[in-house]
């Protein structure tokens, strides 16, 4: 299998980067849906959909935590932030 001459290369830097991080951001997120079943004591029971969504929030926690900017606090506040916003958007 060889690589298509179609196929469009980075413009710069910065989005190689972007494209490089959510390669590796999906990657991370189909890592860890499957597992978060497990984690939480009810496999078989969470819609893959949620189980999906979860990990991708989770997975964007952990990257804001590890970085400089970010940090632990800005990690722990993200999910937060997330459920607000989807508790008010039901309202």
């Amino acid at each position: 299998m060889g690589i298509s001459e179609d196929r469009r290369h980075p413009a710069n830097t910065q989005e190689f980067l972007a494209l490089w991080n959510s390669a590796k951001e999906e990657h991370f997120v189909q890592e860890l849906a499957p597992l978060l079943p497990f984690l939480l004591g009810s496999p078989g029971k969470l819609d893959r959909g949620r189980t999906t969504d979860a990990a991708r929030h989770l997975v964007r926690a952990m990257h804001l935590a590890s970085t400089a900017e970010g940090g632990v606090g800005a990690g722990m506040d993200y999910p937060s932030s997330v459920v607000e916003s989807e508790v008010s958007g039901k309202e």
